[in-house]
């Protein structure tokens, strides 16, 4: 089981990711949630340039030849990608809300979340300096967590 946990988390993530978009339109209507929507593919698609093709694995593993980037939105949370990913989802599900899009938002965050702490397990170990940045930096939330 611990061999594939990683993949594991990646299935269940898409799991709840691919529930979301297929239980209602995946385009918002509202200016207010179209905003938070576009907001995160913006956040994804700086994050993918900082981060480059070469570090990207949706895996949470480290890889071996990979760097440890701070620049971008990086700096603000030491994993943009699934802040923007949140922020997509959680667009989607507030306009076209029913209590069953929100249970798999809220398992989207769990699975995310067990995701941050097994990836954080590796790049402690990988980068001495990740150490220093868990100090300098958020987790998902600018400022907060």
């Amino acid at each position: 089981m611990r061999k594939y946990y990683p993949e594991l988390l990646v299935f269940l993530q898409l799991s709840f990711i691919s529930l979301i978009l297929i239980s209602a339109p995946i385009f918002n209507h509202l200016n207010l949630w179209l905003l938070l929507e576009l907001s995160g593919m913006v956040v994804v698609i700086w994050a993918v340039y900082e981060m480059r093709l070469r570090n990207i694995d949706i895996r949470p593993i480290v890889k071996q030849n990979g760097v440890l980037v701070t620049s971008g939105p990086y700096y603000l949370v030491r994993h943009p990608m699934y802040s923007a990913t949140l922020m997509v989802m959680i667009a989607l599900v507030g306009e076209y809300y029913s209590n069953l899009r929100l249970a798999y938002l809220l398992a989207l965050l769990i699975v995310l979340l067990f995701k941050i702490k097994y990836e954080e397990k590796g790049l402690v170990k990988h980068f001495p300096a990740y150490i220093d940045y868990i100090k300098k930096s958020k987790r998902l939330i600018p400022f907060i967590y």
